[in-house]
């Protein structure tokens, strides 16, 4: 204690005037209000940083829950918003793993849909009240919180899945396509994703000796030239020229009707040897061509594709290059105006959607197309026996891989070094796009095994 200066007129008033015991107080007041605001303010962030990592839980359940969504529909970022505020309470509440604070609203922002990258962005934050940090004004009365997550989405996929349907595929192998190419349809639009499917469209060519499309789109392909097979107006075939190996539109060039007509539902056939035959083999299949769709049908339903599955039939020679036209046709926008609204390919360049070709023989191509003599008559349009049909078929494999189109090949039951095996090796886009099958069990596991390629391929892409 200091000495009282010789000031003090009282000694009581001068001791207390010099007495500096009780000066800290003040400064252990403030101090401890200090330590008690650092020691709060951890509580504050840690409230916050749990209410950041709920928010980012959630929003994670949520973007893989709108991941699921788009890989069997299109979404807009209208109906993405709407799926995610209908879901709130499941992905902000049931998610959470209760880290989020009662009472304290996550506020999830519009989302951002960019359809070129296939890709959907969601943003959400929240506020959360401070206890400690603004005591005495020294912090903020919230401490703001934001997360951001995105999922990519699957492109769309249009395959077209190109089958042989003639003489040599009767008895059980045409039972076994049957069951192969239904597990195709069925493992690429799932029953009980059917109703809800927008990302999957499937087209079916079967093919022989020539393509059933139908006769009014016939009419339009052939430029009614269909008119004179009176009783197969229905049957289409190839081109030939400078179109022949394009997908250039039926208007540019329009592509051969069915043979020439010999009778009712009986077509000639030039042989090997030059000979002219006729016989209902010499017409296209039965079962008709079913456009893009994204609807698998049923067995029972008529035009859809497991019902024109169910019931092919195996008849006629193998003019696999029309089939193979046919199916490049069916993805090509050029053809857009040939088929109805919900089955219109995509544009070449839509980034968005992937296209397959999936091409089925079990044996070699040997018919074409064209005008010839024979027995001094001359035909405007006759099927004919000619190996020409491995080079049309080819050219056409080289032309429509390089419009982008992935080609996948099938060989059923054929020998190896056989030219049908040289030739689906070589349309096929890589060696592992080309499969054998060298039994009925083996054709249905190969199919599924295409079908699951190319499932997990649009998912990744």
């Amino acid at each position: 204690m200091d000495k009282p200066g010789p000031g003090c007129g009282r000694r009581l008033v001068c001791r207390f005037g010099g007495d500096r015991r009780g000066a800290v107080l003040p400064l252990v007041a403030i101090v401890l209000v200090f330590l008690i605001v650092v020691a709060g303010a951890g509580l504050d962030f840690a409230r916050a940083i749990n209410q950041k990592q709920g928010i980012s839980q959630s929003l994670d359940a949520a973007m893989l829950a709108v991941a699921r969504e788009l890989s069997v529909r299109n979404m807009t970022a209208a109906e993405v918003q709407a799926y995610l505020d209908s879901n709130y309470a499941a992905y902000f509440g049931a998610n959470a793993a209760g880290s989020l604070i009662p009472g304290v609203e996550v506020v999830v922002d519009a989302p951002v849909v960019d359809p070129l990258a296939r890709r959907v962005q969601v943003s959400a934050s929240s506020s959360v009240p401070t206890y400690f940090i603004n005591l005495a004004g020294l912090g903020p009365d919230t401490l703001k919180v934001a997360v951001s997550a995105q999922a990519i989405y699957p492109k769309s996929v249009e395959a077209a899945l190109v089958v042989d349907v003639t003489g040599s595929m009767g008895g059980s192998k045409i039972e076994a396509l049957q069951d192969a190419a239904a597990g195709f349809v069925n493992t690429l639009i799932p029953p009980e994703t059917a109703d809800s499917n927008e990302k999957m469209r499937i087209a079916l060519v079967p093919y022989a000796t020539g393509v059933n499309i139908g006769t009014t789109r016939a009419t339009l392909a052939t430029n009614g030239a269909n008119a004179s097979r009176s009783s197969f107006p229905y049957c289409v075939s190839e081109r030939t020229g400078a179109e022949a190996a394009t997908d250039a539109s039926y208007t540019t060039a329009p592509v051969g009707p069915g043979t020439n007509q010999y009778s009712y539902k009986r077509g000639r056939f030039v042989r090997w040897d030059g000979n002219l035959v006729y016989s209902r083999s010499y017409i296209c299949p039965d079962s008709a061509l079913v456009p893009l769709t994204r609807d698998p049908g049923s067995a029972s339903r008529s035009g859809t594709l497991l019902y024109e599955i169910a019931n092919l039939r195996a008849r006629g020679n193998t003019a696999g290059q029309t089939g193979i036209a046919w199916g490049w046709y069916a993805l090509s926008a050029n053809w857009a105006a040939l088929w109805p609204t919900g089955s219109k390919p995509a544009s070449y360049s839509d980034q968005r959607v992937l296209k397959y070709l999936v091409i089925m023989t079990d044996g070699n191509f040997n018919t074409v197309f064209g005008p010839r003599k024979v027995n001094w008559t001359n035909y405007d349009w006759i099927a004919q026996s000619s190996n020409a049909s491995d080079d049309r078929a080819q050219a056409l494999c080289t032309a429509i891989k390089a419009s982008g189109i992935k080609i996948i090949t099938v060989g059923f039951q054929i020998a190896s070094g056989s030219s049908a095996d040289t030739l689906m090796r070589g349309c096929a886009s890589s060696a592992a796009d080309y499969y054998k099958a060298d039994s009925n069990a083996a054709l249905i596991a190969e199919f599924t095994k295409i079908a699951n390629q190319i499932k997990s391929t649009f998912l990744i892409r």
